[in-house]
């Protein structure tokens, strides 16, 4: 499992606390471990804090979450990032229902892998959930299939496992080629993905129907 907490929401020496901004030791104090590949870059950050006075602000975050995505999270596997960081509490500045990065890494996460990230609130032992900024999750959807070739798929934890699954293929084509023998296993594994991936998506398509349909009562 991996959560989400603020620096001032994690009281407590007994859960693994990961650093994801820019300056661990400096206004944080944090002394812990720390995943660098995480942090915002810092000329876009700049940008978004200039303009929170000359435009809106949803205007403004919608530009960070597309930027941090392109500059950051495209760089990046999800399935890589979460094995590396299960087990972790992803540590930042802003509260809980203030707009962050460590939001952004949760939809992220939760829209390529289909597990959730919580937001919470740590005191010794005592987890607490909290609530976190729900509209992140549909603009950094949004920003990403306008920036991916979604190859005829709508869900992009669908379009993940197809294209895992073009890997294993293609890693059998150039095993059996050098080695002159079968390696089904690879090829089994790669069904098995495309398989999920149709299920995913025919599950994904139905959930959108009924939401529209729901909107349009």
């Amino acid at each position: 499992m991996i959560y989400t907490c603020s620096y001032k929401n994690f009281k407590t020496n007994l859960y693994k606390g990961c650093s994801i901004s820019g300056d661990k030791w400096g206004r944080a104090g944090w002394k812990g471990n720390s995943y660098s590949l995480l942090a915002p870059k810092k000329k876009f950050l700049t940008i978004w804090h200039n303009n929170k006075e000359i435009i809106s602000e949803n205007e403004n975050n919608e530009y960070y979450i597309e930027e941090y995505y392109k500059q950051v999270l495209s760089k990046l596997d999800p399935e890589e990032t979460y094995r590396k960081l299960d087990g972790n509490f992803l540590l930042c500045f802003e509260d809980n229902g203030e707009f962050c990065h460590r939001h952004i890494v949760a939809a992220w996460l939760e829209l390529f892998l289909d597990n959730k990230v919580n937001e919470v609130k740590v005191d010794g032992l005592a987890i607490t959930y909290l609530d976190s900024p729900g509209y992140i999750k549909e603009v950094l959807e949004k920003v990403i299939k306008n920036n991916t070739n979604m190859r005829g798929f709508n869900s992009l934890r669908a379009l993940y496992l197809f294209e895992m699954s073009e890997k294993f293929e293609n890693e059998a084509d150039i095993m059996e080629e050098k080695f002159e023998k079968s390696y089904g296993h690879l090829r089994q594994a790669a069904a098995y993905l495309r398989s999920e991936a149709d299920m995913i998506e025919d599950d994904y398509r139905v959930k959108k129907l009924v939401k529209r349909s729901g909107n349009n009562e």
